[in-house]
């Protein structure tokens, strides 16, 4: 779950699935004059909207951290530990794959890239493949992508979609929206400064397919106000986009026990966020 101070007696919390959902928003209305639609399209955008969604399995009974405190989504396989981490993973990834092999496929890669600094994208983060359990789940994720492979291959639906350039497309598609998601979600309001980490307002300069045959863009992120901002070169099909996503409020404090948490955590006043992204 994402963190946020919200003021001097409450925090924010924006959980992965909700995240998620706005990350496959992003790729629903993705395409223009000058970007190119995801395609496969539906297994694109299934894969946005899903690819956090292994984190249900923690998110609906989440645990405090050795603080008394919600830990963040960042540095969180280290926070909640790695088993944890890469189990709500693995499922998550099966999940997803038995409902389409594709977009399994793309987020076995995304997951692949949270533990190898994005395969090689973003290079500021830690790489976790020299911990001998991520090493392995590495190693069993590449295993069950080759047997989705022949799934796909063998598919009258994706079989066209396959290459390895279309694959590598497709992934760099994946860490934009996934980049993008954290940046609109990671605070409130819009305009806040406080949060250090996460998405630079260039997406932490993932390189940004646009057009067949044509060079990959860098996207930048103007914020203007607490719930507008700008973004050059506009990539999507409407103008301006709205994104609405929901978030708790919880007490800011830390907690004695679990179940004191857990009281607040489903109790939690709900704060519906909306704010829209424009060309101009």
């Amino acid at each position: 779950m994402m963190v946020c101070p919200f003021d001097e007696n409450r925090l924010l919390l924006i959980l992965q699935v909700d995240h998620s959902k706005v990350t496959g928003w992003f790729a629903a209305h993705w395409g223009n004059d000058n970007f190119a639609r995801p395609s496969p399209y539906a297994a694109m955008v299934l894969a946005a909207q899903e690819h956090d969604t292994g984190w249900w399995d923690w998110e609906i009974k989440p645990q405090l951290n050795s603080e008394g405190l919600p830990p963040d989504y960042i540095g969180s396989i280290k926070h909640l530990g790695g088993k944890v981490w890469l189990d709500f993973y693995r499922h998550g990834i099966l999940r997803l794959a038995q409902q389409d092999p594709f977009a399994g496929y793309i987020v076995s890669l995304h997951a692949d890239g949270l533990l190898t600094q994005g395969r090689g994208l973003l290079p500021y983060m830690p790489d976790y493949g020299i911990y001998p359990e991520v090493a392995e789940f590495l190693s069993e994720q590449e295993s069950y992508r080759a047997e989705l492979m022949k799934l796909l291959k063998a598919s009258a639906e994706y079989s066209d979609f396959v290459s390895d350039e279309q694959l590598w497309t497709n992934f760099k598609l994946m860490e934009v929206y996934d980049q993008m998601g954290q940046f609109v979600c990671n605070r409130y309001p819009l305009n806040s400064t406080i949060r250090k980490n996460g998405p630079s307002n260039t997406m932490s300069n993932v390189p940004t397919p646009t057009q067949p045959g044509s060079a990959d863009t860098i996207l930048n992120f103007t914020i203007e106000d607490e719930s507008r901002a700008r973004v050059e070169p506009y990539p999507f099909d409407m103008d301006p986009l709205l994104v609405s996503f929901q978030g708790r409020l919880i007490p800011k404090r830390a907690y004695g026990t679990q179940d004191e948490f857990l009281q607040e955590y489903y109790r939690a006043e709900r704060l519906a966020i909306n704010y829209s992204l424009h060309s101009r």
